[in-house]
């Protein structure tokens, strides 16, 4: 019993030696710079200090076995119970060495914590890894076996030794063994000290139980969740604190269908705020176009933020020079604010006018993809042809059965292209698919087809940015800045001429383009106040002139718009709002982030963080109030899909 103990002991300082000694060292290390964030010796011994007492619940969830299989050891002492402790840790060691490795690779792409959202995008692992090149695959599949290795080692160093015996082994069990036959008062004696035992057993392991269930739970009144960490208004700080495999635990275990899970108010309450936030139809609308069916193009730029752009504020504006040329050829709205941070969620916000979900994407249920609205499907009932088109495989993430439903009647993906034309990681570039756009307008034109409408996604403008093109990564070893960089410059150059070209066809004349990207760029926190800001715009020679709006809007409002100067109803399209119309009332921008949301209307912005349950940026009551109740009304009518 004793030395059970012992290893009940080593396992705890093992697992807690793993966590302090690997997994946030390494996590850290890894992510030093993200977000222009840079851990002092102060900061790192708030990370720890905050972090600690996830950091032993998850210790705690590991210790659950272990003790298990000790209990029915002290049960049945001729039981071999070693084999069953070595193949637990075993497998503790590759889970516990991938889960830390993955976390630390993959937070700088997603800027959020492990979680079960890792599931929904590895379902498909040649997609989910096209951002990455093979090395990069191979030093982390070298450093995951070698923690493994170590981590098992570390494990089952005292199994090495005379640990568990399968029989017993005392002198006084070998005394009592050799008498024969046993004396009456001996085998009384055994049978008491064998139940003492037995008790005192039963006694030891309540104890230990119900220290392990107190570190899960935690000692406070409400149990142990992921934000019992969170201490910093900058977010990394807390990321860093925040142990992965519990976030890990904690996301797993919540209900897929939890559409309950950000009630803040109730019925009366949410309808009340809400009241008069999303108007569903206008008694008028201000015309931006000359045409009643025109012919439309929608552009969704994969992750192009404004922060690209020097007319819509952007820090990187010597990047999106040629977009900039052509802001002042179009209707464009500075202060649009993307639906969420993913393209997943980012597509359908776009088309459908729904807006991103924090814990989820609606795309990933095929059942309630088919009961949301569609532009292309709305366009559809009065006329239009429609088409989609995307570079890459757009069997990814249950895209192609989204673009289906949401009423394209064709879809144009790389399959549609010669091997040779696939010379990037995520299929064909920008550059050739802007070719046969043009080639189909201009087919179209020739034959007289319309009213048609199509939409792009472009795929060049995301990591690895392995463009045929070289303004910025020029030079033998070029930076990761110049590489992402020059992977933005490929589009907006790929862009531009496109229009420029386009714009000299007699396609033009009776067409609308509409432009807009799927969500921002992380050149700032996703939960920065800058992330949202995308640019929409909108050109062709349907344009009754160019012009600068000011009004706060979202990406959702792009469907309501479009049908709104059509004067075509979208009631179906319950957040997508006619900004133009004289029903919008109380301009905002809404968008999403890894479980939690930005909110900005006239009064200011507040960031909210739903993990935290508090404001990270601009807290404020009554902005708060509103994200919560527009959370709350999202999910519920998710939930009826």
């Amino acid at each position: 019993m004793k030395k059970s103990l012992l290893y009940l002991a080593w396992l705890f300082c093992g697992f807690t030696l793993f966590f302090l000694g690997l997994q946030k060292p390494l996590f850290i290390i890894y992510n030093d710079g993200v977000q222009g964030n840079h851990a002092t010796a102060s900061d790192l011994v708030d990370i720890y200090r905050h972090g600690l007492p996830i950091d032993l619940a998850t210790v705690g969830y590991l210790l659950i076995i272990p003790l298990l299989l000790i209990g029915i050891y002290w049960c049945f002492p001729r039981w071999n119970v070693r084999p069953w402790l070595k193949g637990y840790c075993s497998i503790m060691a590759v889970a516990l060495s991938l889960a830390a490795l993955a976390d630390a690779s993959l937070y700088e792409f997603w800027e959020f914590k492990l979680d079960r959202m890792a599931f929904f995008y590895l379902g498909d692992p040649k997609n989910a890894f096209a951002s990455v090149s093979v090395g990069y695959m191979l030093v982390r599949f070298v450093a995951w076996l070698l923690m493994s290795v170590l981590t098992y080692l570390l494990l089952t160093w005292p199994l090495r030794f005379q640990m568990f015996p399968t029989s017993p082994s005392s002198p006084l069990c070998s005394a009592i063994r050799s008498q024969s036959p046993p004396s009456p008062l001996n085998s009384e004696n055994a049978k008491k000290r064998k139940g003492w035992r037995l008790l005192l057993c039963l006694l030891l392991f309540v104890a230990l139980a119900g220290t392990d269930f107190a570190m899960i739970r935690g000692l406070r009144i409400w149990p142990n969740t992921p934000g019992r960490v969170f201490y910093s208004k900058t977010t990394y700080f807390n990321h860093a604190a925040l142990n992965p495999l519990f976030n890990l635990f904690y996301s797993v275990t919540k209900k897929e269908d939890d559409y309950k899970q950000f009630d803040a108010f109730d019925e009366e309450t949410r309808a009340r705020i809400m009241n008069g936030l999303f108007p569903t139809r206008a008694d008028s609308t201000e015309m931006l176009i000359t045409a009643q069916r025109p012919n439309i193009l929608v552009v969704v730029l994969e992750g192009f933020g404004s922060c690209f752009i020097e007319g819509l504020g952007g820090d990187l504006g010597h990047v999106g020079v040629n977009i900039n040329r052509l802001l002042p050829q179009s209707v464009y709205f500075p202060n649009c604010y993307c639906g969420s941070f993913r393209t997943d969620r980012g597509i359908v916000c776009a088309l459908s006018g729904y807006l991103g979900q924090p814990t989820t994407s609606i795309m990933r249920f095929a059942h309630k993809i088919r009961n949301l609205p569609g532009l292309p499907a709305k366009l559809r009932e009065y006329g239009y042809q429609t088409q989609g088109a995307y570079g890459g495989d757009i069997t990814f993430f249950n895209m192609s059965e989204y673009f289906i439903t949401a009423g394209h009647d064709r879809l144009v993906t790389q399959d549609d292209f010669p091997a040779s034309d696939r010379t990037t990681h995520w299929g064909v570039p920008d550059h050739v698919m802007f070719n046969w756009l043009l080639d189909d307008i201009n087919k179209k034109q020739a034959e007289g087809t319309g009213p048609w409408f199509t939409s792009l996604l472009t795929i060049s403008s995301h990591n690895p940015f392995d463009v045929p093109y070289h303004k910025f990564d020029k030079g033998e070893n070029p930076s990761w800045d110049d590489i992402m960089m020059n992977g933005f410059a490929y589009t907006d150059s790929c862009y531009a001429d496109f229009i420029n070209r386009l714009s000299k066809t007699e396609a033009w004349k009776n067409l609308l383009v509409v432009t807009v990207a799927d969500h921002g760029f992380n050149w700032r926190p996703m939960n920065s106040t800058d992330f949202p800001i995308i640019p929409f715009m909108m050109m062709g020679g349907v344009i009754k002139e160019p012009r600068r709006i000011e009004t706060l809007m979202s990406q959702t409002d792009l469907p309501a718009i479009v049908l709104g100067q059509l004067g075509i109803p979208h009631e179906e399209f319950v957040f997508s709002r006619d900004v133009m119309g004289n029903t919008y009332t109380h301009p905002f921008g809404f968008n999403t982030f890894n479980n939690g949301f930005n909110f900005r209307d006239s009064t200011g912005c507040t960031v909210y963080d739903n993990v935290a349950r508090s404001a990270v940026h601009g807290a404020d009551p009554q902005r708060e109030q509103i994200g919560k109740a527009i959370l709350q009304t999202l999910y519920h009518d998710m939930g009826e899909r």
